[in-house]
């Protein structure tokens, strides 16, 4: 409770209201318990990252090569390419730079 900032002003709203540290922790609980059902229930659609391999194979690039230009770990651009990591903000910007880049002809 000391750490977020949408927690101590929850706390400090309870608090306001007369509840005690103990009923305050329980109503974060079943907030948290809450949030997380939701979740569960609603799951946001996966990523689609089936396209990045063959168009970054398409223009003969390795993916260090990938990694280097984006500053990010290979392995980084291995897990997004095989769908094992949903990195929205990685996944993109390798998505835009593959765009950018120059047609290789075969």
């Amino acid at each position: 409770m000391a750490k977020d900032q949408r927690t101590q002003d929850y706390v400090v709203k309870r608090t306001s209201e007369g509840k005690s540290k103990k009923e305050i922790r329980r109503c974060l609980r079943r907030y948290v318990a809450r949030e997380i059902y939701r979740v569960l229930q609603n799951p946001r659609p996966g990523l689609l990252t089936n396209d990045l391999r063959p168009r970054r194979l398409a223009l003969h690039l390795t993916q260090t090569a990938v990694a280097l230009e984006l500053s990010a770990w290979p392995k980084a651009i291995s897990r997004i390419e095989r769908g094992a990591t949903q990195d929205r903000v990685l996944s993109e910007r390798y998505r835009t730079w593959l765009s950018e880049q120059p047609k290789v002809s075969a």
